[in-house]
């Protein structure tokens, strides 16, 4: 499959910017698994003394502390000045300039009158009609 739905531009990537990702997500990963700790150290004390399954569910949902409101804020707060920060970083900017196509370009490259193109841009409907292999060999324009 040619055309993947997922973009994958990771090579593309200065290698300090891929370190970054990589430790970036490990991190999360640790935190993610951290905030789970309470649950599994629970779990397995309840497998290790051979609860049946329903009981045990019980006793692990009463014993896992929830999150505090302060802890909660805390959170919020970091989050959104994270996505804050996020928002000053320097954008990518562009190594090298593209080629401008004009629109004699384009009249040439599709053999039709720059006039024609021209109105087909401006007009609200344009027919685009082409030939058995694809070619642009005329355009239609309404309104």
């Amino acid at each position: 499959m040619a055309d993947d739905l997922i973009i994958n531009a990771r090579r593309k990537l200065g290698w300090r910017r891929r370190i970054l990702s990589d430790v970036t997500t490990f991190l999360l990963w640790v935190t993610w698994l951290y905030l789970w700790m309470p649950v599994w150290r629970k779990l397995r004390h309840v497998i290790h003394i051979k609860l049946r399954l329903e009981p045990a569910a019980v006793e692990v949902l009463q014993t896992v502390d929830p999150i505090s409101l302060k802890r909660s804020l805390v959170a919020l707060v970091g989050t959104c000045a994270l996505l804050m920060l996020w928002t000053l970083l320097p954008k990518r900017q562009v190594t090298h300039a593209h080629a401008i196509t004009t629109l004699d370009d384009y009249a040439s490259a599709f053999n039709l009158p720059a006039e024609t193109i021209s109105a087909s841009r401006h007009s609200r409907i344009t027919t685009v009609h082409c030939d058995d292999e694809g070619a642009i060999i005329g355009l239609d324009r309404r309104g």
